[in-house]
């Protein structure tokens, strides 16, 4: 029944002056660790410290990425009336399962946006556990090291035929009927001898069907607004030629919803991946 709030959760990047971190408010036991500073010291239930018995990473279980989140995901805790709900009992130890030594290793368990999948691509990449990492989409698994492709007048031909994630710098602009946004790559993609102009639009619709729209909004809006309208881009999907009304040959990104893109005012790769 302790009561821990998230500070900072919601805010922008660039209005950020501390990271998010948890804030406990209200009264506390004079027995809670937490609002003493003092180290949890976290026992299992066979009175192993949490520190042991870890398994190596190559054991793991891959990352899931579901294309869709269900409606479960954006229903509120429900609150029982049962007197029984409100008594708060402290467990002399937890319960160790397999999939408790498991997530030791490492951040395991399902993601659903493309933001996600670049922040425990980084992390496994700083770990170095990176080539024992795979993430599994729609039922195919997938190496963590293989997911990502630039675009980088790379020849369409030689890129998976089915969705990845891509990834640049581009270009963000209002659409010319004001009803969204268009997303230009900076590099071209290549098919024979054709260079192909690589885009996606976000219309101002799909913004405001996304429950959780605020961060992706307040980037685009504030990309948009600057001098250079640049941004570092991550897309889920996969190229598809098309012919513009003036004949020219360009490669678009369909989005299904907001999760299939991750836009960010730098690159949040490691140097070598910022072209």
């Amino acid at each position: 029944m302790a009561q821990v709030t998230c500070a900072n959760l919601d805010e922008d990047i660039q209005d950020m002056k501390v990271v998010p971190h948890f804030r406990i408010y209200g009264d506390h036991s004079n027995d809670c660790e937490v609002s003493k500073n003092i180290p949890l010291n976290l026992h299992y239930e066979d009175g192993t410290p949490v520190k042991e018995e870890r398994l190596s990473v190559d054991q793991s279980i891959v990352d899931v990425f579901e294309l869709e989140r269900p409606e479960s995901y954006y229903e509120e805790p429900r609150k029982s009336d049962s007197p029984k709900a409100h008594v708060a009992k402290k467990p002399k130890y937890a319960k160790k399962t397999r999939e408790t030594k498991l997530r030791e290793s490492g951040s395991i368990g399902t993601v659903y946006s493309v933001r996600s999948v670049v922040s425990r691509y980084i992390r496994y990449k700083k770990d170095g556990s990176i080539k024992f990492r795979r993430i599994n989409i729609s039922g195919k698994d997938i190496y963590y090291k293989s997911i990502f492709k630039c675009i980088w007048e790379q020849d369409l031909d030689d890129f998976p035929d089915f969705p990845v994630i891509y990834y640049g710098w581009a270009f963000v602009n209002r659409l010319p009927s004001g009803r969204g946004y268009q997303v230009k790559f900076k590099k071209k993609l290549k098919q024979g001898n054709d260079k192909l102009t690589a885009t996606a639009m976000i219309a101002d619709s799909t913004i405001e069907n996304y429950q959780i729209k605020k961060l992706m909004a307040t980037r685009l809006k504030k990309i948009y607004q600057k001098e250079t309208p640049t941004a570092f881009v991550f897309i889920y999907g996969q190229p598809e030629v098309n012919t513009s009304k003036s004949g020219l040959k360009y490669a678009n990104f369909s989005l299904k919803n907001l999760d299939m893109i991750d836009v960010n005012y730098e690159c949040p790769l490691p140097k070598e991946y910022n072209k």
